[in-house]
């Protein structure tokens, strides 16, 4: 154990004394006059039930971090927990209540929201089949990905913003079920696919920036726009999947909103380092071109789009997921320049466009 707590609780005299005291219902009651902060929250929308936008009043919201702490009375005793990011501008986003709220009301399950009946009564045709395996598998490799992110920072997150941690721990879930869902697409229709080389090497330094603000705009921000682009393209090629990708994109839209969010908050704090954004985004990008060049993900998807192999489909599928690229770029520029972070002119990614 890398921590030891101050006492040894089974020889502490305190506790065996207290132990003793309330199994004799004998109770100090100490704790009824804290001096915290009185409040009565009731929700602004009582159809909608009470939200954390209706909790954000006085030393308990979030318009007191980080200058005061928020909510129960500090005793002394408490360990450090250890966090390391503790700065509010690190993690900090003003729409992440509203999106964990909206993570709740729009959540969904793959085992009983996905009609399966009707995906295997509509089967594809064989080479489509095949591809939608293979986008299935490529698919759940980013999901996978894209899951270890807050898993890793979570942890490292002060615990004051309550709001933020459980954001990540939707976005988790989020890419559990996208895991979820396209693991069993595929094993209706024979399996998985191959792994991609390309596609798990991208990820894997994409996940492993070395702070939470760079991390955060590769994953939620670049990495997701292109996710979006696919999802939107995928949809419009099979009515009988078409809920499935657009179920994803909605959760993966929320990661995005909140990047960008993140982004324009940091910003706002420490402008100065809009040049150290740029940097990291100089060195990333190249996985974004990586994960779009992988054939593994981007050939089954122009079958699918072009609903075959005939070179005529072919054609037809290039031309939509040529479109695609383009319009993933552009998005991706547009987002960033709304928060400040103008990559026109400088970022390779126009390069790979054909």
């Amino acid at each position: 154990m890398s921590y030891y707590a101050e006492k040894y609780f089974f020889e502490d005299e305190a506790t065996i004394e207290a132990n003793q005291r309330l199994s004799e219902g004998k109770l100090v009651l100490d704790w009824f006059d804290v001096d915290a902060e009185k409040v009565r929250v009731v929700p602004a929308d009582w159809q909608r039930g009470l939200t954390y936008d209706d909790c954000n009043v006085g030393r308990y919201g979030w318009d007191a971090i980080p200058e005061n702490v928020r909510g129960s009375v500090l005793v002394p005793g408490l360990p450090d927990l250890g966090y390391t990011v503790n700065r509010k501008s690190e993690v900090w986003s003003d729409n992440c209540a509203r999106l964990y709220e909206e993570s709740k009301s729009r959540r969904w399950a793959p085992a009983v929201d996905i009609d399966w009946e009707r995906v295997r009564a509509n089967p594809l045709s064989p080479a489509c089949t095949l591809a939608m395996r293979q986008l299935c598998t490529a698919l759940e490799e980013i999901a996978l990905g894209i899951l270890e992110f807050p898993g890793r920072w979570v942890f490292w997150i002060n615990q004051e913003f309550l709001e933020l941690k459980s954001l990540h721990c939707a976005h988790m879930i989020d890419q559990a079920r996208h895991v979820e869902v396209f693991r069993k697409r595929a094993m209706t229709i024979g399996g998985l696919g191959r792994a991609s080389v390309a596609i798990e090497q991208a990820m894997k330094e994409i996940i492993s920036a070395d702070n939470y603000t760079a991390g955060a705009m590769s994953v939620y921000l670049m990495l997701n726009s292109l996710v979006l682009g696919i999802f939107r393209t995928a949809s419009s090629v099979s009515d009988v999947d078409a809920k499935m990708f657009r179920l994803c994109m909605q959760d993966t839209a929320r990661q995005v909103a909140y990047a960008t969010g993140q982004l324009s908050y940091f910003l706002g704090q420490h402008p100065v380092k809009a040049s150290l954004l740029h940097e990291h985004l100089d060195e990333t990008e190249h996985t974004m071109a990586g994960i779009l060049a992988a054939p593994e993900l981007v050939e089954p998807l122009i079958v699918l789009a072009g609903g075959g192999t005939t070179d005529a489909e072919v054609a037809r599928g290039r031309a939509k997921v040529s479109a695609m690229h383009h319009g993933v770029i552009d998005e991706y520029f547009e987002r960033l320049a709304a928060v400040g972070l103008s990559r026109r002119g400088r970022s390779r990614l126009d390069e790979i466009l054909v």
